[in-house]
């Protein structure tokens, strides 16, 4: 009863959420220092940032399924990974570098489809965002907490282990809730994002 009222103040401490969101600010402007520096000139021969690969995606046949597989190969990996680091000491530290490493991504995007497209970029990137990390970010920022229930009330857990089998059961549980929502969103990333891309590529 004790390690489920300490994993709670734990959980809901403002200190570590005011830290880690820190962390991601900070990382959010330096990926716009960083785009800043490279500079649209050199943006403009890569990726999204390209317009002949602008006007190429606006044409081209996605074959939903292959792309689904594509995703799923590049993704899954990674949080499969992080989940087997959750049962390890290194569970949080990862998932706050994680998260960081995407409030780069994020600044660093947004500030280089600004660069080449002005007010327009935004609407790329968050095209190229949606529906699919609706669902992703809910599942990076939970991830934390998963480690930290791992932590203080399954590895710390006092008896025998036979007798905290209801708290493994539970970790798999939300472990195996996470790769479910993962999925729905790797899914929607496949069959409707490109839908809702071509869309705003319209307007370019």
């Amino acid at each position: 009863m004790n390690s489920r009222i300490s994993t709670k103040k734990v959980l809901k401490k403002p200190e570590a959420a005011r830290y880690i969101g820190l962390v991601i600010f900070l990382c959010f402007l330096a990926g716009i220092f960083c785009a800043n520096q490279i500079g649209s000139g050199q943006l403009g021969s890569f990726g999204i940032w390209n317009t002949y690969f602008i006007e190429k995606f606006k044409y081209a046949r996605i074959q939903s399924a292959d792309l689904f597989y594509h995703v799923l190969k590049t993704r899954m990996p990674l949080l499969l990974f992080l989940l087997l680091l959750s049962m390890t000491g290194w569970g949080q530290t990862a998932g706050t570098v994680f998260l960081a490493w995407q409030g780069f991504a994020g600044g660093f995007l947004m500030t280089a489809s600004v660069m080449a497209y002005g007010v327009k970029g935004i609407l790329l990137i968050l095209a190229a965002m949606l529906p699919q990390y609706l669902l992703y970010i809910p599942i990076y920022l939970s991830y934390l907490s998963l480690a930290s229930f791992w932590k203080t009330q399954v590895a710390m857990a006092d008896g025998p282990r036979a007798g905290r089998m209801r708290e493994y059961l539970l970790f798999a549980s939300l472990c195996l809730c996470m790769v479910s929502v993962y999925l729905t969103g790797i899914f929607l990333e496949s069959y409707t994002n490109p839908f809702l891309l071509k869309k705003i590529l319209k307007i370019f």
